[in-house]
């Protein structure tokens, strides 16, 4: 690759971490061109591209959260082999080549495996968030409001009773364990149906 950096891969990969804005713009300068090129020559559309990196980019974001991860190749190996995994996974979903075939094709060593977890684990947690997306909205409310308020929104139990009503912490506190287990309920049964 052409392109060179004044950030090392282990600068870019505390940067992504950090979300450090000028470091996830220089990954994309050096590895989205090279990326595009390789899935536009295989039939692929460059918007196709665009949101395999970013998916890519998710994969490795989530790994550098995690302080025991560390990169045994350069950034671009892992990179590209994470979007590679991502852009087989899309076709064969949509039919137009077999998985399995391209993987017999490239060399099977661990650094695969590792690429293939990577993907797997982040292709479940996208299924999973879809899932409990589908169970809040059919939570209804207040239940919907107030596990929104409480687990994203980080009020405390006080400001919940007053903003829901309850006449005091401790019921809004049983009644957002209520609206939890019916939650639970609904995204386990929706994961049972898939």
């Amino acid at each position: 690759m052409s392109k060179t950096s004044i950030y090392s891969d282990s600068e870019l990969i505390e940067g992504l971490s950090r979300n450090n804005s000028q470091a996830i713009r220089e990954i994309y300068r050096l590895y989205q061109s090279m990326l595009t090129k390789w899935i536009v020559t295989r039939g692929g559309a460059e918007n196709d591209a665009y949101d395999i990196f970013q998916e890519g980019l998710m994969v490795l974001y989530e790994k550098a959260q995690k302080p025991e991860f560390a990169l045994t190749c350069k950034l671009s190996t892992y990179l590209f082999a994470v979007c590679k995994r991502l852009w087989f996974k899309k076709l064969e979903a949509s039919s137009q080549v077999s998985f399995l075939q391209e993987i017999e094709d490239e060399d099977d060593n661990d650094m695969e495996a590792q690429y293939h977890d990577d993907v797997s684990h982040h292709l479940e947690k996208e299924v999973n968030f879809q899932l409990l997306e589908n169970a809040m909205s059919q939570l209804g409310e207040p239940c919907n409001g107030l596990l929104k308020a409480f687990y994203l929104e980080e009020k405390n139990m006080q400001d919940i009773a007053k903003q829901f009503g309850y006449t005091n912490a401790e019921n809004a506190k049983t009644q957002k364990y209520k609206c939890l287990n019916r939650l639970k309920k609904l995204f386990f049964s929706s994961r049972k149906t898939t």
